[in-house]
């Protein structure tokens, strides 16, 4: 048996996470990982997906990111 542990990060540059839709976003982000997992492994449990919007933060540069 293998655990994979998986931390995910995104710029909301090109962000598709819906913010007032979390729910479905987890949803959507564990069946794709799930059927991509699924062509290396025979068995596959995804579980504990968790959604956080952070919005844009000021780097000090006065360039937004």
């Amino acid at each position: 048996m293998c655990i994979v542990h998986m931390r995910v990060q995104c710029s909301d540059t090109f962000s598709e996470v819906l913010v007032d839709d979390e729910e479905h976003t987890e949803l959507t982000i564990e069946s794709i990982v799930g059927t991509a997992l699924l062509e290396v492994f025979d068995t596959v449990l995804v579980e504990n997906i968790t959604v956080r919007h952070f919005p844009q933060r000021n780097d000090g540069d006065g360039e937004r990111r």
